[in-house]
């Protein structure tokens, strides 16, 4: 056996899986007393799920219910349904869940993904999957890309995705290996983890107000074989850490987090995206993805791996083949330091600068602008594709076209 991997005794797991609980509760999701939960989960994570119910009504939570999801059902479905039942959904769910969000509830969001899952099926069927269930639940996502309530998401390894990470190692060690990392990148593995939180959240705070200071045009991306120039939406605002909900709860919408994010404007973005990380794309990976694009849009999209599938998901939704985000995030994040690949985007996207296909977050276009006369993208669909190397360099564009360092071979430059 490896050093340091191996099964973690039970008590040591579980006390480690109540504080990672608690610390989304309160540090992730900020919840307030009285408000209602909506957990969403694999039927794996029931434990888990168990601890954050607890920590919840600890802090005073009306109700918490959990949206499990069971993978043998996804599976089932395409082993044995006929082929129009992929392009159903339940929808009546999603809308249950808006209203829910209507009367104040808050999401959290445990993603334990399955990598492996379905394997052996066409991404042509696994796309149009998606792409039904991103048209459905639309108006979910509009609601917290807008933070209209306080919602965080956070990682739960499962063995499904413990053996895609670590296939070299058993599954046990896979799961205990995949943990320790996860305990590591959410800081659960510090002292105190919430104050470790608390320090962290700061200094994001501060390169954000910095990077609004230099109240730039556009980024100029350079490395890893991308040469991608995106302008920014007007009154574009750089969004890290916390952000404000309008309840006036302050999440941070992401365990971990370590970008620096904000609106590109849809028309502007020009040049050559080359992939650094594969997309795991719920059930089937992207690898080598190329796009260029021209006034905006991919007009042509090529990948080794699992292109038919992405394409499906783009050409699904209005919106689908432009940008919605751009994020800046240092080679020397916690996430990055790891070495890991993750196949996760909730953790690949904190490991490299990266943009998404898709919708736009309101929340980064400044007060009283609309966001669509400023140029945010509006999509069912939020695609991160990671583009951040050890060698790129970004360069902000002013108005007036001046060039200022923003990063130089993955790390920040000392301006920002």
């Amino acid at each position: 056996m490896l050093p340091g991997v191996g099964p973690v005794p039970a008590q040591i797991h579980d006390e480690r899986l109540a504080t990672y609980a608690a610390l989304c509760v309160t540090t992730g999701l900020d919840l307030q007393v009285g408000q209602e939960l909506i957990v969403s989960g694999p039927l794996e994570a029931q434990a888990f799920i168990g601890h954050i119910a607890a920590a919840a009504y600890r802090a005073g939570a009306g109700l918490v219910t959990c949206l499990y999801e069971d993978p043998i059902l996804i599976r089932t479905r395409f082993d044995h349904a006929g082929p129009d039942s992929l392009d159903r959904t339940a929808g009546w769910l999603s809308d249950g869940v808006v209203s829910a969000y209507e009367a104040g509830a808050a999401r959290l969001f445990v993603y334990g993904p399955y990598p492996d899952l379905l394997t052996g099926v066409p991404a042509e069927q696994v796309g149009r999957m998606h792409a039904a269930n991103a048209a459905a639940t639309e108006q979910e996502g509009l609601f917290t890309a807008a933070l209209r309530t306080n919602w965080c998401a956070v990682p739960y390894v499962t063995r499904s995705w413990a053996r895609t990470v670590y296939p070299h190692l058993t599954e046990d060690e896979a799961v205990a290996r995949l943990w320790d990392d996860v305990f590591h990148v959410v800081r659960v593995d510090l002292p105190d983890p919430a104050a470790a939180w608390a320090d962290h959240i700061r200094q994001v705070e501060a390169r954000c107000q910095a990077l609004q200071s230099l109240d730039l045009d556009a980024l100029h991306f350079v490395g890893g074989g991308t040469d991608l120039i995106v302008g920014l939406a007007r009154g574009h605002q750089w969004i890290g850490g916390r952000a404000r909900a309008a309840n006036g709860a302050v999440p941070i919408c992401n365990l971990p987090t370590e970008e620096l994010f904000t609106c590109p404007q849809k028309d502007r973005v020009d040049g050559r995206l080359v992939a650094s990380r594969p997309m795991a794309l719920g059930g089937v990976v992207v690898k080598g993805l190329t796009v260029t694009f021209r006034a905006g849009s991919a007009e042509r999209i090529e990948a080794r791996e699992g292109q038919p599938m992405l394409d499906e998901l783009l050409a699904g939704s209005p919106g689908g083949r432009r940008l919605g985000e751009v994020a800046l995030v240092s080679k020397s994040s916690a996430v990055a330091r790891t070495n890991v690949l993750f196949y996760n985007t909730l953790l690949d996207e904190n490991a490299a600068s990266h943009v998404a296909f898709g919708q736009s977050y309101p929340a980064c276009i400044a007060a009283g602008e609309d966001p669509g006369a400023a140029g945010a993208n509006t999509s069912s669909i939020h695609i991160d594709c990671m583009i951040g190397t050890d060698d790129m360099d970004v360069d902000g564009i002013t108005r007036n076209s001046v060039r200022i360092p923003v990063m130089r071979a993955g790390e920040f430059v000392a301006s920002t």
